[in-house]
């Protein structure tokens, strides 16, 4: 979460970068300012909620073009003797013909982490798309992943008035830019969340570029508005 030690930092930096601090007395006694004043800032958690997975681009042979395939959400478990195969069954979005991506192949259940193979074998959704937002598992097996599609909810937004403190959560990455998402929770245009940041009316930790930066892991935001 974010503390009352960062507000101060990033209202410090803000006015330092923009040369507003004079002497080095004035500079160490901004630090307090935002300190003192922290109750003057409402916090709230905002949560990223995917509503589906990214599809992933590949040929389909049925319809001899290249398509959308979508995460089933199922896995297709097949045993040899003491081994299994495992994968994570895709569909094409036009004719619905199925493509499996190798999760496992030729590994014992019991050399697997406690639970993971029942897991697989009970189709958990969560599994699933663990898998289906991992871009590097993805690459790995040279798919080519499209995020447009992935559509998302923020919980806990509250609309007020006023200084807001925001710790901004995101369970998975999908190319999601931080001035998108501030642009459609704020019911703004993304030029107009660039003039906010470059006025320092929105900071964020760590320091970023907030109109291009992708969301991978928790980000801090300050709204002064």
């Amino acid at each position: 979460m974010i503390s009352q030690y960062m507000v101060a930092f990033l209202l410090a930096s803000i006015l330092l970068q923009k040369k507003q601090l004079g002497s080095s007395r004035d500079r160490h006694a901004v630090i307090f300012i935002p300190v003192i004043k922290l109750d003057e800032y409402k916090k709230a958690t905002w949560h990223i909620v995917p509503a589906n997975t990214p599809v992933i681009i590949k040929h389909c042979s049925k319809c001899n073009r290249k398509n959308e395939y979508y995460c089933s959400e199922k896995f297709r478990v097949n045993a040899n003797q003491a081994r299994v195969d495992i994968w994570l069954i895709y569909k094409c979005n036009k004719c619905d013909s199925t493509w499996k991506l190798a999760i496992k192949k030729g590994v014992r259940p019991r050399d697997l982490p406690a639970g993971l193979f029942d897991k697989f074998v009970n189709n958990d959704r969560c599994l699933a798309w663990q898998y289906a937002f991992d871009r590097h598992f993805l690459k790995q097996h040279s798919c080519v992943i499209d995020y447009a599609n992935v559509e998302y909810s923020v919980r806990g937004y509250d609309r007020c008035e006023g200084p807001l403190l925001v710790h901004i959560k995101s369970l998975y990455c999908f190319e999601l830019k931080l001035g998108t998402l501030l642009a459609n929770v704020l019911c703004m245009t993304v030029g107009q969340i660039k003039k906010l940041a470059e006025s320092g009316a929105i900071l964020a930790s760590p320091e970023i570029d907030i109109v291009k930066h992708k969301i991978k892991s928790d980000i801090d935001v300050l709204l002064r508005l």
